[in-house]
């Protein structure tokens, strides 16, 4: 019950100042966070041109000999070994 001279008060908004320091710290934020996304985005735009060149350069070179089987040949199915014709 609400009534007589113990009614609420109604809580008054928030102040000029307040809404100018909330707008401000609110703009900062979001320059901050474009900042952080755009340094992010040239980070990975490096990272992309670094791994392109190193792998440029490394395309060409692949071999029996060179590659990841280190001279071990091709791996053949087993159904293609036989006396005749040894996977050929």
């Amino acid at each position: 019950m609400c009534a007589g001279p113990f009614k609420p008060k109604m809580p008054t908004g928030p102040t000029a100042e307040q809404k100018e320091a909330r707008e401000a710290s609110r703009k900062a934020q979001r320059q901050a966070l474009q900042e952080e996304r755009r340094t992010a985005s040239q980070l990975k735009a490096d990272q992309l041109e670094t791994t392109q060149a190193a792998l440029a350069g490394r395309r060409g070179r692949r071999s029996l000999l060179s590659g990841r089987r280190g001279g071990r040949g091709f791996d053949i199915s087993e159904d293609y070994k036989t006396k005749t014709t040894l996977g050929a």
